[in-house]
Parts: C-alpha cells; sequence; structure tokens
C-alpha cells in the first residue's frame, strides 16, 4: 500500500468515529495540512514573503536609524558658543519621533499605519513600512549609545590627529 491509498483509507476510518493510533492520526493530518492540494506551496510562498518584508523592514530600519543617530550624536557633541540652528530643530523632531515611537506599542503603530494613514488593503507594504519606522527609532538609540559613549578623550586624540 502507498502511502496516498494509506491517506485516504486512514481518513476514512477517522471520519466513520475509529480511533486510530496516533502516528496515523498524525499522518492525516500533516498531509490534508501540506501535501492535499499542494497546499506546501502555499505555505512556501508564505515564507517567501515573509522573508522579503523582513530584510526591507530591517534595511528601512538600518538606513533611517544610522541618519538618526548621525544627527543626534552631531548635535550633542557640538562644541559650547557654535549650536547650528537648524541642526537643533532636526534633533528635537528625531528626538520627539524616537520617544513616541518607542513609548508606543508596535501592534497599535501597525493599525495606526494601516487604517487611519494609509486605508488600503496593502497590509504587506504597511506592514513594511510600519516594522521599518519602529526599527529605526531603536536602531538610532542602539547606534547613538555607541557613539556617545567614547570617551572625551578619545575625541581629542581623534581631533589632535586631524579627524573631525
Amino acid at each position: 500500500m502507498d502511502l496516498v491509498q494509506a491517506f485516504e483509507s486512514w481518513k476514512a476510518l477517522m471520519k466513520a468515529g475509529e480511533n486510530l493510533p496516533w502516528w496515523q492520526e498524525f499522518y492525516v493530518k500533516f498531509y490534508q495540512a501540506f501535501v492535499e492540494a499542494d497546499r506546501w506551496r502555499d505555505y512556501l510562498e508564505g515564507v517567501s514573503v515573509t522573508l522579503i518584508a523582513t530584510a526591507l523592514a530591517l534595511l528601512m530600519g538600518v538606513i533611517l536609524g544610522v541618519v538618526i543617530a548621525m544627527v543626534r550624536t552631531a548635535h550633542d557633541q557640538q562644541r559650547p558658543g557654535r549650536k547650528n540652528p537648524a541642526l537643533g530643530a532636526v534633533n528635537a523632531i528625531f528626538k520627539v519621533y524616537v520617544t513616541v515611537i518607542r513609548g508606543t506599542p508596535m501592534m497599535l503603530q501597525l493599525m495606526i499605519w494601516a487604517f487611519v494613514v494609509f486605508k488600503s488593503r496593502q497590509y504587506t507594504l504597511v506592514g513594511i513600512f510600519g516594522l521599518g519606522i519602529n526599527s529605526g527609532a531603536y536602531v538610532s538609540e542602539i547606534i547613538r549609545g555607541g557613539l556617545m559613549a567614547v570617551d572625551g578623550g578619545q575625541m581629542e586624540a581623534g581631533r589632535s590627529l586631524g579627524l573631525n
């Protein structure tokens, strides 16, 4: 008896109310969930969409995080008396962005993006955008924390060597 015939006979027994050993029930349910009607292709397509969405959201988050971290670090390391007002304004906007995004639940953010801001049925694109925005706030704080952890003496040593 091949596997397809076994599936059909065990499936008929399950419908009739027969108690099958656990491994036969598992096989029938597994076959129904993955093999029957080529459902494995749907699962494979879902995994590929998930991986692509994750990669795009991660890329967006890293780029956004690096830009925000550079602006916020540049503002924090300005010399007294030589403050740039444009940099201060951009820093204030980014500080509010990071505080709001890190202070609200990601699910709430995704729902706001999907149902309020975009009002579209392109939930995958909205998810990529929302996850990228959320990731950018966290990545910016990670990078900024690393940059701000550099000792002041190291900064002076770099400037004495001609680095900016």
